[in-house]
């Protein structure tokens, strides 16, 4: 891990690269942050350090546990599945609003924020994690969600969701941390978003339930893999 000390806030640097090595796997579930061990590593201040970890504990990737300190979020198997379970019926059904009670301004927002998520990853290697900002695309990627749960239609399906907002942004950052996730993601949101524009309730639903159910096979291979390596190391 490098940082800078360049444009970005000190901060806001720290996240960003804690983060990135979150996602490609390098800080496994449940692992210890030992800050004295990040601050000399990074370059930073214990300060600095922490104001990153409360952000990321915001994004539910770290938790912070008295008389333990920071240590990387996990999400164990069962309920990753339930959660995806839950998403899927729920993001269908807000889809399905979306088609029927969203403006044209409403339609447009979400294509041009389809077209932003395209423009960051353009260039990027589908199958490798270099150049990947995760602060950045996931955060597109949540506005595109934002946009979708934002209309009055969907108050309830997003109320719900976001009891579950710190799990469900683990499972979406392990995910796209995945080789060539990225690549399939903008296709899948690109298939949910031209349904939208025709107007087609039924495609716009099963293109959001295809969608998290890639992600669910996804995630899931990841969490068991992880789960067999943590059983070999303790044998």
């Amino acid at each position: 891990m490098e940082i800078q000390h360049r444009s970005a806030s000190l901060r806001y640097q720290v996240q960003d690269a804690l983060r990135k090595e979150i996602i490609a796997g390098r800080l496994k579930p449940g692992e210890r942050l030992v800050e004295k061990m990040l601050c000399a590593e990074l370059g930073v201040s214990r300060t600095s350090l922490r104001e990153a970890l409360r952000g990321l504990e915001a994004e539910g990737l770290v938790a912070l546990v008295p008389h333990r300190g920071a240590v990387v979020a996990s999400v164990e198997l069962d309920d990753a599945r339930q959660i995806y379970q839950v998403r899927g019926v729920l993001e269908a059904q807000a889809v399905r609003n979306f088609v029927v009670h969203a403006n044209d301004s409403d339609i447009r927002e979400l294509r041009s924020t389809l077209d932003e998520l395209s423009d960051k990853l353009q260039g990027m290697e589908s199958s490798s994690l270099e150049g990947f900002s995760g602060s950045e695309v996931l955060n597109v990627k949540r506005k595109f969600y934002s946009i979708i749960f934002g209309i009055k239609e969907n108050s309830i399906v997003r109320d719900i969701l976001e009891m579950l907002n710190n799990r469900i942004s683990l499972l979406r950052a392990l995910s796209l941390g995945r080789p060539g996730r990225l690549k399939y993601t903008l296709s899948e949101l690109t298939d949910i978003v031209e349904a939208i524009e025709q107007r087609d309730e039924r495609r716009a639903s099963t293109a959001a339930l295809s969608h998290i159910d890639s992600a669910e096979k996804n995630v899931l291979s990841l969490l068991k893999q992880q789960e067999t390596e943590l059983q070999s190391k303790k044998a």
